[in-house]
């Protein structure tokens, strides 16, 4: 069987690895399957789960979500972050597990960094001791990463209090945050309607369950602060150039209407025509000079008299100092959840 990467038995302890090659489906049992392998819907079919079921399981671009089907039977679609070399971690591939008489199956198209380390860990014997805790704990590794991302992101933008670095950064920060967003707020609803639901895995989970939640709540309460700081900022930094650009404008005008005087003066006396007073008076192109430093002098007092030559304004951008708000009430991103919900069109990796 070329679909089955692993499987485990889980009906005593400790778990045990055994063949790839399952016959049947059997209770407290974990097969974890390559998701676009051909013979897998076959074996699927050969074990009479539902169409429905296996086109659920086995569809593209596909959101998180849970499905109930009956108090023994479920599907639980849940995004991670990819940790795959040389991958984007904001991609996000999908890892489908489906609860289905006893047995657990999950099915992956990328690897996932998640369900290797549970493998490592159940091959040296300090791993989960029940599907349910194997369940539970896929879900809280999951945070796990999506947290640390949003965590190295946020100390990476807040540290940077240079203009040039804060721009140059602030996009690839933004379209990260608007990718991730886009899974985590439906995982999150998914989350809660696994630990509302009348299953036999769950009854007994419900604390873990409820903590699951509450850490996917408030990353999303994070994505959405982030998100209103970086709208803030980009604001300031629009504002910055335009204020650069006014004042440089403004500069330049300042500078035209000093010479505006002298420059009629010296286009006025230096046509080439008689009767110009001064041609035979041995001083007088010092005069003249004089004259017209005097004048420039005059209206450099007038334009500073009058204010038009004030002090330069300090023009300079810091980022804010950051708390994570601690629920949905402290974050206002209105137009941050449009945009991430129009991004939901535009799946890149499932």
């Amino acid at each position: 069987m070329d679909f089955l990467i692993t499987h485990w038995q889980f009906a005593t302890e400790p778990p045990t690895e055994l063949e790839n090659n399952p016959v049947g489906l059997k209770e407290a049992h974990w097969y974890h399957c390559q998701r676009n392998a051909p013979s897998l819907r076959p074996w699927l079919e050969s074990l009479e789960v539902p169409q429905s079921v296996i086109d659920s399981l086995l569809a593209k671009n596909t959101r998180p979500m849970f499905e109930q089907y009956d108090e023994h039977n479920c599907l639980l679609i849940l995004r991670g972050m990819n940790l795959n070399h040389n991958a984007h971690p904001e991609d996000m591939p999908s890892l489908r597990l489906l609860y289905y008489h006893g047995a657990l199956i999950s099915a992956h198209k990328f690897p996932s960094e998640t369900l290797n380390e549970f493998c490592a860990q159940l091959k040296t014997g300090n791993g989960p001791q029940t599907l349910e805790a194997l369940m539970l704990g896929i879900i809280d590794d999951l945070n796990k990463n999506i947290d640390s991302y949003i965590t190295e992101l946020e100390d990476r933008f807040t540290h940077l209090n240079k203009l040039y670095a804060l721009n140059k950064y602030l996009m690839p920060t933004h379209q990260a945050l608007i990718k991730i967003k886009r899974f985590t707020k439906p995982q999150q609803y998914a989350l809660e309607d696994f630990r509302h639901a009348d299953l036999e895995l769950s009854n007994n989970q419900h604390l873990s369950l409820r903590h699951s939640v509450s850490t996917i709540t408030r990353l999303n309460d994070t994505i959405d602060f982030l998100l209103t700081e970086i709208e803030i900022i980009k604001g300031e930094i629009r504002e910055y150039h335009a204020e650069k650009m006014n004042r440089n404008t403004y500069l330049l005008s300042v500078i035209a209407a000093v010479f505006l005087p002298t420059s009629f003066l010296t286009g006025l006396f230096g046509v080439n025509l008689g009767g110009i007073p001064g041609t035979a008076a041995l001083f007088a192109f010092v005069i003249f000079c004089c004259a017209l430093g005097g004048i420039f002098l005059l209206e450099l007092w007038l334009l500073r008299r009058l204010g038009f030559l004030s002090s330069k304004p300090q023009n300079r951008i810091t980022t804010r100092a950051r708390r994570k708000p601690e629920s949905q009430a402290e974050t206002a991103a209105n137009s941050p959840n449009e945009t991430a919900e129009r991004a939901d069109k535009n799946d890149t990796i499932d």
